[in-house]
């Protein structure tokens, strides 16, 4: 019962704190000013404006799905959990598990939180694509976006620090609730979390080719 709350108190809080991550990126980043440097060379003026106002009146479906989109996430991550632990003959309540993908979570908010000084204080004239495309200390960083096919964008996004201190905190809290070697909860998590991350990422790879044949 305990756990429970204390994974309630966390999961909300995680989820308010996305909400006001959003709302600022969405308030200070998506601008006016940033869909005329977008769409400037496409559209007329009163076009934009259009598309500016018709993305500003349907924002809220965004602040709709983010709680659902974070918990499915975390109860997804849990279930990957759960299995790697059965797998490997160990034994932890689900809510510990959930608890511990909770916490993890908390991490991607530091990207966000990156993007939305980066645009802010230092490429302060930039398109929605570049927003869209920015990932710190990801891979992707290492490439010129214009040279790369739209099939690596994703992958190169997800391959960052971020994703790997993510990987460390989940092994720390496997580690933690079994009360044993770091190496199990690396082995956990090496065979249950990873290989679920490598099939999503095929699979946007995969909807990105159906998408954009092109690419």
């Amino acid at each position: 019962m305990k756990n429970r709350h204390l994974n309630s108190i966390l999961c909300l809080t995680l989820i308010m704190l996305n909400l006001a991550v959003g709302f600022l990126t969405n308030k200070a980043l998506i601008t006016q000013e940033a869909f005329y440097h977008s769409f400037s060379n496409q559209f007329e003026y009163t076009q934009i404006d259009e598309f500016y106002s018709f993305r500003q009146k349907s924002v809220w479906i965004f602040y709709i799905l983010l709680p659902f989109i974070l918990v499915f996430k975390i109860f997804l991550v849990s279930i990957c959990l759960q299995t790697s632990l059965i797998l490997n003959d160990f034994k932890l309540k689900f809510t510990s598990t959930f608890k511990i993908a909770i916490t993890a979570e908390f991490v991607f908010l530091l990207p966000q939180l990156i993007k939305l000084a980066w645009f802010l204080l230092v490429k302060t004239e930039y398109t929605l694509t570049d927003v869209q495309h920015f990932y710190p200390l990801s891979a992707l960083n290492l490439f010129k976006i214009e040279n790369l096919s739209a099939l690596l964008i994703y992958p190169f996004q997800t391959f960052n620090v971020f994703e790997v201190l993510y990987w460390i905190i989940l092994a720390g809290g496997i580690k933690q609730a079994l009360d044993t070697d770091i190496n199990h909860g690396i082995r956990v998590v090496f065979s249950g979390y990873i290989p679920a991350l490598v099939l999503w990422v095929i699979c946007v790879m995969f909807i990105t080719v159906s998408l954009s044949p092109a690419t």
